[in-house]
């Protein structure tokens, strides 16, 4: 089961902070996320708070994030990536996070559903050194780095779920997955509003897949309008 639920805010429920900056620890990571309208288990916010300690002890050349203000961070990465499970019941259980840089959405991802098996992949080298570093200080089971570029000729094992948040338009990203996602598996690309127009010259079909889902919404009491596409493979492809 998925480790979080959002909630509806209101006036009297939600922490006031703009204007105001919080502290960056556990407690303001819980406080910033019951804000965007996320609330995690204990275990879980307590990696997740791990996991951004690393995030910022590493990023003195900001290679790893251009975003410095814990807010903001909380904001655009944490509550953006972790939003996504309302709108997915039930993820695939073999899955590839495409482009996934710092480990967004993945990380994020596995700690709410630890159940995944995972892969991230992410070809540079000082970013594929720290997902490594993440696994192995936040001890997580089931997750591994793919260290190369994403091709139709590098990524030949089978999945059953892929996911990329903005990493580029969909129809560069489907070919990649032309010898990795089984029939019937699962695309689910993280997008800004500008998918719209993604969307009207996109032709799924060219390409073996249906578009099953389309998710618009914004991030709770913040100005960032999200997109969820998620597209399925057709059946009798491989």
């Amino acid at each position: 089961m998925p480790q979080f639920f959002t909630k509806r805010l209101t006036s009297h429920n939600f922490p006031l902070f703009r204007g105001k900056r919080v502290t960056p620890s556990p407690e303001g990571l819980k406080t910033l996320l019951a804000y965007y309208g996320v609330d995690l288990q204990q275990e879980t916010l307590e990696k997740l708070w791990a996991y951004h300690s690393l995030l910022r002890e590493n990023n003195g050349d900001q290679d790893l994030t251009r975003l410095n203000a814990f807010e903001t961070i909380v904001e655009r990465h944490y509550a953006d990536c972790i939003l996504i499970n309302a709108y997915v019941p039930k993820w695939p259980l073999r899955m590839v996070d495409i482009g996934s840089g710092a480990g967004f959405p993945g990380i994020p991802l596995k700690l709410v559903n630890p159940q995944i098996k995972l892969t991230l992949c992410e070809p540079r080298p000082n970013r594929i050194e720290f997902l490594n570093m993440v696994i192995e200080k936040l001890d997580l089971k089931g997750i591994e780095v793919f260290g190369h570029k994403v091709t139709s000729r590098s990524l030949t094992f089978p999945v059953t779920g892929a996911i990329s948040r903005a990493f580029e338009i969909m129809e560069k990203t489907l070919p990649r997955l032309e010898k990795a996602l089984i029939p019937g598996g699962r695309v689910y690309f993280m997008k800004g509003p500008a998918v719209k127009e993604e969307l009207a010259t996109l032709h799924p079909e060219d390409f073996g897949y249906t578009l099953i889902e389309k998710h618009f919404y914004r991030i709770p009491k913040s100005t960032q309008d999200r997109a969820l596409i998620v597209l399925e493979r057709n059946k009798g492809i491989l």
